[in-house]
């Protein structure tokens, strides 16, 4: 195996966070789009509305995350058909999962509104935009099954010029739809629909020339064999535990969101416009993630213990380094981002308030984020489900009592908590990775 350095985790790393940091763009562009229309119940209405899609296809971002650590192994072990099959199954699962995303789309949009505790007109608005987005199921699942087979290849140019189009073409239809056509909510729902089937149809242009170019001798595809029971039951396994590591992360955030909806329409309204900051920082630090990710799981396919720690390692310090970054500019630029993300003076005035919870959030979340990718890479995805079951053990509660104590405040007190129990539940289970990686402690 190739020696895992600090300049190859930056040539990983480096489009992923390119990459990533264009999708919080398109984000906060919607934000503004929606912020400046002078209604903060337009506002919280789409921030309760994106968050129900967190809670639905963030759920199923194992078909990124499982895709990624088996073609990663798969490569790691000189295994190309395997490598092919995997990216496959992973879309047919994504297929099977977004027709019936769409057939239950009615009970599950009731069901995500009694999370929250809002308003009449701002529920409204929320099933306004998600009535449109669900049409976009197939593509948003597929196009993570994509993400993931790139990634796991270190192919995270080509996972650059993936996003990228999404993030434009969205940026560009949400623009025209939204304002030019005065669509307002429905032209922004309407535009990361289309903008998703774009995306699609590029990432399978360009999977096309990857897969004439490492396709074994006489390769075709074989349904039976993607399709067995045995393959099948082997994936679902792996993924049901990233499902529950998932559910319970997404449940997580969605919990802040109806904590700080009991706070008002008002204080809901200012914490969507600060977790532009986390979703910005989680992109961003998403790229050294997804560089252990690829080079985590061709170690441990190559039977390469020593690689998996240098790879467990170096991604981790570069993530540090830039997560401390990030925070120091959140500080420094919170003001300037809060008035650009909403003309309401009073959203303003709330938001600057919380801003420095905000602005802190990479610098105590990034060992949560790393120590995903380095767990995903392993594949040890039981070991991730455990730490993530004890974490929120902790947290949903003890964010009841924190709210209830001290406002929105406790709210954002929350956020760190979770992100600290994370990091902390799996360092303590990292040892038993390299032990059955095969690593010397």
């Amino acid at each position: 195996m190739t020696p895992v350095t600090g300049a190859r985790v930056l040539l990983i790393a480096a489009p992923v966070v390119l990459s990533n940091a264009t999708v919080p763009i398109q984000g906060a562009i919607d934000t503004a789009i929606i912020g400046n229309l002078g209604s903060a119940f337009a506002l919280a209405g789409v921030g309760i509305g994106a968050e129900l899609f967190a809670i639905l296809f963030t759920s199923f971002n194992f078909l990124q995350l499982g895709c990624s650590g088996q073609s990663a192994q798969a490569l790691g072990a000189g295994n190309y058909g395997r490598v092919l099959n995997t990216l496959l199954r992973t879309l047919v699962i994504a297929a099977c999962i977004a027709v019936t995303l769409i057939a239950f789309q009615t009970p599950l949009l009731w069901l995500g509104l009694q999370i929250f505790e809002a308003g009449a007109q701002t529920e409204g608005l929320a099933a306004q935009y998600f009535s449109i987005r669900i049409w976009g199921a197939p593509f948003e699942l597929a196009n993570y099954a994509l993400l993931g087979w790139f990634t796991g290849q270190e192919l995270t140019n080509r996972l650059f010029q993936h996003q990228l189009v999404i993030t434009l073409s969205n940026i560009a239809l949400s623009l025209s739809l939204a304002v030019g056509l005065e669509m307002g909510i429905t032209g922004v729902a309407l535009a990361t629909v289309i903008a998703n089937g774009i995306g699609l149809g590029f990432a399978l242009w360009i999977a096309r020339k990857r897969v004439a170019a490492i396709a074994p001798p006489g390769w075709r595809i074989v349904w039976p064999r993607i399709l067995e029971r045995t393959e099948l039951w082997r994936v679902m396994a792996m993924n049901r535990d990233i499902f529950i590591r998932t559910l319970l992360l997404t449940l997580g955030f969605a919990w802040i969101m109806r904590l700080g909806s009991l706070q008002g329409d008002e204080v809901l309204a200012a914490n969507v416009v600060l977790w532009q900051f986390f979703i910005i920082s989680a992109y961003g630090l998403d790229g050294f993630a997804m560089a252990a990710e690829s080079l985590v799981g061709q170690a441990r396919g190559a039977n390469d213990p020593k690689a998996l720690r240098q790879a467990a390692v170096i991604s981790t310090v570069w993530s540090g380094a830039l997560a401390a970054l990030v925070s120091v500019v959140f500080v420094l630029l919170a003001g300037v981002a809060i008035d650009a993300l909403t003309n309401v003076e009073s959203v303003r005035a709330l938001a600057r308030e919380y801003a420095l919870w905000a602005a802190l959030v990479p610098a105590v979340g990034f060992a949560a984020f790393q120590l995903d990718g380095i767990f995903i890479g392993a594949t040890e995805t039981t070991l991730m489900r455990n730490a993530m079951i004890f974490a929120a053990a902790i947290y949903f509660p003890a964010g009841w009592i924190l709210a209830e104590a001290f406002g929105n405040h406790g709210v954002w007190a929350a956020i760190h908590l979770f992100l600290g129990l994370r990091a902390a539940s799996l360092l303590w289970l990292y040892p038993v990775l390299e032990r059955r990686a095969g690593a010397v402690r």
